[in-house]
């Protein structure tokens, strides 16, 4: 494995990859105070039961299944992936909306039941939005850099995100706390605000990217050609795996739903998650400019689920459930980034050039499918063993690392843990 060399992050400091770094610290913010580090606590505060959280917060990833009309909108709009991703860049300042939300709450002229419709709606339809973003800004890498300048980018994007969320989320949970305690649910609403404005930059820095031209998808018979078989076999393993990352309850309502957290230590397990997904950023990063991305990926699918079992055992009787827990979501989004880096990068090798839409749209659809199948049978069990129960959850985790693990198993990888594509030059 080789060790993060500060010539490459020197590489990807120059100015020609400015609106790149702006896009990942817009992104930072708006994971920090405008999604669902905030949205989960905010949801249960107003009296929403744990199962219409975790379906609310199922929908964005579910929604991505959209992404699979990319080829069909990208031919209406004859190509032009700006206009497209541009539009769809504006949702990530929906921290607005949410504080409007809670302070029409606070100020007693929304009711309960009406924030929680009005919050609920938000996150589908904004981070639904937010998501299929950053999956054309990821295309839109793909198109405009070359190869070496692509895995170069990608992965230092991810880091930058993770490194200031974390930072960010950190003082976040106390001042949530110390907020709830003097001002009530206001203090929602000024996070959130905090949220809209910062996360201004994302659209700012995608109108400033270098323009990718006409991205054109083949029509015609062209449309109907197999993709490639071994990219069918890696989505096929991909889309196991997403419905095991759908069957995870969210760990922040595990905590305060059952283990009677505080919304503050909430905050605190997402910046868990951040620190975790830095690390994973930094060392999958690294490994990708010369190693096997479908034996990384295998590698991360086997980490997740044993982030699951470590999950399992944060049981109510558990003296350390609470740090166990922290544990478990460091080591769920570290491997959980790694993975993500691992498949995007598997995918463009698997993918060829002419392909790459079609490919990335089947891809994304297929997994948002897979995941809405786990998210559904998550919602299930929750309403099943309601009242709340630790068994519930326990049950969910153990099948979430059971389906980590068949989709390991079903992973074809590379002979050797090298790269049969050279790494890019220092």
């Amino acid at each position: 494995m080789r060790i993060p060399r500060l010539v490459r992050w020197r590489a990807f400091a120059a100015p020609r990859y400015r609106p790149f770094q702006a896009i990942a610290i817009g992104q930072a913010c708006t994971i920090s105070y405008a999604s669902d580090a905030l949205f989960v606590p905010l949801l249960l505060r107003l009296g929403a039961p744990p199962e219409v959280v975790t379906v609310v917060g199922s929908i964005p990833i579910a929604g991505s299944v959209v992404q699979a009309l990319a080829p069909q909108i990208l031919r209406r709009l004859r190509g032009n992936l700006r206009r497209l991703t541009l539009a769809l860049a504006l949702f990530e300042i929906r921290g607005f909306v949410h504080a409007g939300i809670v302070a029409g709450y606070a100020a007693g002229v929304i009711p309960a039941p009406l924030a929680i419709l009005l919050v609920s709606a938000t996150v589908a339809i904004g981070q639904t939005a937010g998501a299929l973003s950053g999956s054309n800004i990821t295309l839109w890498t793909a198109v405009v850099l070359r190869e070496e300048e692509r895995r170069l980018v990608g992965p230092r994007m991810g880091a930058t995100t993770m490194a200031l969320s974390t930072l960010l989320l950190l003082p976040t949970g106390a001042l949530l706390d110390a907020g709830l305690h003097a001002v009530g649910v206001w203090a929602y609403a000024a996070l959130l605000t905090v949220g809209g404005i910062t996360s201004l930059l994302t659209p700012w820095a995608v109108s400033r990217l270098p323009p990718p031209g006409r991205v054109l998808v083949r029509t015609g018979e062209a449309t109907s050609a197999p993709l490639p078989e071994p990219f069918m076999k890696f989505a096929t393993a991909s889309a196991i795996a997403s419905v095991g990352q759908g069957m995870v309850p969210y760990l922040s309502l595990y905590a305060i739903a059952v283990l009677h957290a505080s919304a503050g230590f909430a905050v605190t397990l997402s910046a868990a998650a951040s620190a975790g997904a830095l690390i994973g950023s930094l060392a999958a990063g690294s490994f990708l400019l010369g190693g096997s991305a479908s034996r990384l990926f295998r590698a991360s699918l086997i980490a997740r689920a044993l982030a699951a079992l470590i999950c399992a055992s944060a049981i109510p009787g558990n003296p350390l459930a609470l740090p166990v827990l922290a544990l478990g979501s460091a080591l769920f989004s570290g491997a959980g980034n790694a993975g993500v880096l691992a498949a995007n990068e598997r995918l463009y090798r698997l993918a060829p050039p002419e392909l790459r839409v079609r490919c990335q749209s089947y891809f994304v659809s297929r997994t948002s499918v897979a995941f809405a199948v786990g998210a559904g049978a998550c919602a299930l069990v929750l309403t099943l063993g309601a009242p709340v129960s630790w068994t519930a959850y326990t049950a969910l985790f153990l099948g979430s690392g059971i389906c980590r693990s068949a989709a390991a198993w079903r992973t074809e990888v590379t002979a050797t843990w090298r790269s049969p594509v050279p790494p890019p030059a220092p």
